[in-house]
C-alpha cells in the first residue's frame, strides 16, 4: 500500500491534504473496508478498524463517509464495478466462431464467480440483501458489468451476417450470463463448489443449448 501521510502530518504542513494525498486516502479505505467486511461482515467491521487499517484517523474518515453504511455502500459498489478484482478480467479473443466466442466468454465469467473473493461478496450481499436491496441486486445479478456488452455485441455481429437470430441481443447476453455464471455462483454462496469438470461439463451444456436457440428456423 502507498504510504499516506497522517492528518498530523498535513496540520504540520499547515493546509488541507493535496488532491493527490486525498485519492491515496480514499484508494486505501476502499482497499481496507473491502477487505474488512469480507473478512468479518458489515457487523464485525468498525470505523475504528477501517480507519486504522487505512493509515489514517477516525475523524478523517468521517469526514469523508458519515456513517458505516455510507462506507459500505460505497466500497461494495466499487468492487463489483471493478474489473481489475478479484482478478484482472482476461481479454477474451475474438473468434471466428460464436461458440468458441462464448465458451471463452463464460469460462471467464465461471472464473470471476468462483474466486474466492467474490464468493464472500455474494455471502456479505445475501445477508444484508433486506438491508440493501440495490447492492443485493448488483453483486448477484448476471448484467451488472462490461461482460453483458460484450456477449451482446457478439451477437449483434453475428446476428448481421444471418447465421443466428438474435431479436434482443441485451436480453440474450443477460439470460447467456445467468445461464453461464448465475448458478454456479449460487451454489458456491452456499459453500457448493463443483470441481473443474463438472464447471467445464456446464459451460459446455450452457453453449450448446444457448447456439441451438440462436438457431435460424
Amino acid at each position: 500500500m502507498t504510504p499516506i501521510r497522517s492528518e498530523q502530518d498535513t496540520r504540520r504542513r499547515g493546509g488541507r491534504p493535496t488532491r493527490e494525498e486525498a485519492s491515496r486516502l480514499d484508494d486505501a479505505v476502499r482497499e481496507s473496508a473491502l477487505r474488512l467486511f469480507l473478512e468479518n461482515g458489515y457487523e464485525g467491521t468498525t470505523m475504528n478498524a477501517i480507519a486504522a487499517a487505512a493509515g489514517t484517523t477516525k475523524p478523517s474518515l468521517y469526514a469523508r463517509f458519515p456513517t458505516k453504511e455510507d462506507v459500505f455502500r460505497y466500497v461494495l459498489g466499487w468492487a463489483m464495478q471493478r474489473t481489475d478484482w478479484p482478478a484482472p478480467e482476461p481479454e477474451i479473443p475474438d473468434y471466428d466462431d460464436l461458440g468458441d466466442s462464448l465458451t471463452a466468454i463464460a469460462e471467464a465469467a465461471v472464473r470471476r464467480a468462483l474466486d474466492p473473493s467474490m464468493i464472500k461478496l455474494q455471502q456479505v450481499a445475501i445477508a444484508y440483501a433486506s438491508r440493501y436491496p440495490d447492492i443485493a441486486r448488483k453483486a448477484l445479478g448476471p448484467g451488472y458489468w462490461p461482460r453483458r456488452k460484450q456477449v451482446a455485441d457478439l451477437l449483434r455481429r453475428h446476428a448481421a451476417t444471418g447465421s443466428i437470430v438474435a431479436d434482443d441481443p441485451d436480453t440474450l447476453a443477460e439470460l447467456f450470463l445467468a445461464m453461464a455464471s448465475g448458478g454456479p455462483a449460487r451454489l458456491a454462496s452456499f459453500g457448493i463448489v463443483r470441481g473443474a469438470e463438472d464447471v467445464d461439463a456446464h459451460v459446455r451444456a450452457v453453449v450448446d443449448l444457448f447456439l441451438r436457440g440462436l438457431r435460424p428456423n
